[in-house]
C-alpha cells in the first residue's frame, strides 16, 4: 500500500509539473546579477533578458544585488522559489573562487543550482591609468618591478581581477598593492580617475574607457586577440603565456526548479544567445560565445583553474 501511495503521489507531482511547464511563463521573470549595473555580468545579463523576453512573451527584469564579492545575489537566488521566475547570471567569482577561498561561504553551483548555460566568454584585459608609463606588457613589468609598492590593483576581494593581479604578481614577482571593489565598472572609473594604477577588467566593462582614452589597454586573456581589441596581444604573444585564467558568466536556475521548466528556459536562452541580434550585441561588447554548453563540465574544469591559483597564492576570505 505505501509503494502504491509513493508512486501515486510521484504521479500527481510529475503531472503537476508538466501542467506548469505547459503554461510557463505567465508573470515576470527576475534575472539576478549579483553586481552593480555597468560590469561585464551586468551588461551580458541585460542584453539576454532583452531577447528571453522577446522569445518569452513576459517581462524579463535584471536585478542588481551587489555584495560580498557576488554572494549575496547568489544566495538571494539560491533561496528563492525553485519555480523558474528567478533566475541567476553569475560571474566567474562567486561561481567557483569565493567557494575556495572562504571559510564561510561553502556551496557548490553544480549542486546547489540548475544548470542553464554558458552566456558569454568575457576576456580580461589589463587596463592601466595616466600614472603608468608602459604602453606594453613588458615595458609593464619592468616598470612596476623597478617601484615595488608603489603601484596599486582593484577587484573585488575573491573575483578574477583580484586573483588575477596576485596571480601577475607571482609569476614576475610585482609587488602591486590589492584594492578591494565591489564591482568592475567602479573599479574601471577609479583607473580613470588615477585613483587606483590598474585593474584586470572584462573587456565589456571596459571597452568604453578604452575607446574614449581615459585607460590604456596592455594586454588581452585569451589564446587569440579579442575582436574588439584587435591591436592589443594576448598575454601569450607578450611573454606570459603561464597568465592562462579566464572568466565568464552562467545562467543558472535554483536547486528543485521542475525539469520541464529547466528544459524550456534552457531551450529558449540558447536560441536567444544564437539570435544574431544577441550574438551582434555580445560581440560589440567584447564578449565571446563558448564553444560548449555543458555547464557541469565547464565549471568543473574552471574550478580547478582557479584552485590551483587560489591555492598557490594563499589566499584566503573570512579569516
Amino acid at each position: 500500500m505505501l509503494t502504491r501511495a509513493l508512486l501515486a503521489g510521484a504521479a500527481i507531482l510529475a503531472f503537476a509539473s508538466s501542467a506548469l511547464a505547459q503554461t510557463y511563463p505567465t508573470r515576470n521573470i527576475e534575472i539576478i546579477v549579483p553586481y552593480g549595473p555597468g560590469g561585464s555580468t551586468d551588461i551580458i545579463g541585460r542584453i539576454v533578458a532583452q531577447k528571453l523576453q522577446e522569445r518569452f512573451g513576459q517581462t524579463v527584469v535584471v536585478l542588481n544585488r551587489p555584495g560580498a564579492s557576488g554572494t549575496l545575489g547568489l544566495t538571494t537566488a539560491m533561496r528563492a522559489s525553485p519555480d523558474g521566475y528567478t533566475l541567476l547570471n553569475s560571474y566567474t567569482a562567486e561561481a567557483v573562487v569565493v567557494p575556495q577561498m572562504s571559510k564561510t561561504h561553502k556551496y557548490s553551483l553544480a549542486d546547489d543550482f540548475e544548470p542553464i548555460a554558458i552566456t558569454g566568454l568575457v576576456p580580461v584585459v589589463l587596463m592601466v591609468s595616466k600614472n603608468v608609463k608602459a604602453n606594453t606588457l613588458q615595458e609593464f613589468i619592468a616598470e612596476v618591478q623597478a617601484n615595488p609598492g608603489k603601484f596599486t590593483f582593484g577587484g573585488g576581494h575573491g573575483s578574477p581581477p583580484h586573483v588575477m593581479g596576485a596571480w601577475m604578481n607571482k609569476l614576475r614577482n610585482l609587488n602591486v598593492q590589492h584594492v578591494p571593489y565591489r564591482g568592475g565598472a567602479q573599479g574601471i572609473n577609479d583607473v580613470v580617475g588615477g585613483h587606483i594604477d590598474m585593474f584586470y577588467g572584462g573587456v565589456a566593462a571596459g571597452k568604453a574607457a578604452i575607446d574614449n582614452g581615459g585607460v590604456r589597454p596592455i594586454a588581452v586573456t585569451g589564446d587569440t586577440r579579442s575582436s574588439v581589441l584587435p591591436n592589443i596581444p594576448t598575454f601569450k604573444e607578450a611573454g606570459v603565456p603561464e597568465f592562462d585564467l579566464a572568466s565568464w558568466n552562467v545562467m543558472l536556475a535554483p536547486k528543485g526548479t521542475p525539469a520541464d521548466i529547466v528544459a524550456i528556459i534552457r531551450k529558449e536562452t540558447l536560441a536567444a544567445l544564437d539570435d544574431p541580434k544577441t550574438r551582434d550585441a555580445l560581440a560589440k561588447q567584447g564578449v565571446e560565445k563558448s564553444g560548449t554548453q555543458d555547464v557541469r563540465a565547464f565549471l568543473a574544469t574552471e574550478r580547478a583553474a582557479f584552485g590551483r591559483a587560489v591555492r598557490e597564492l594563499g589566499l584566503q576570505m573570512g579569516e
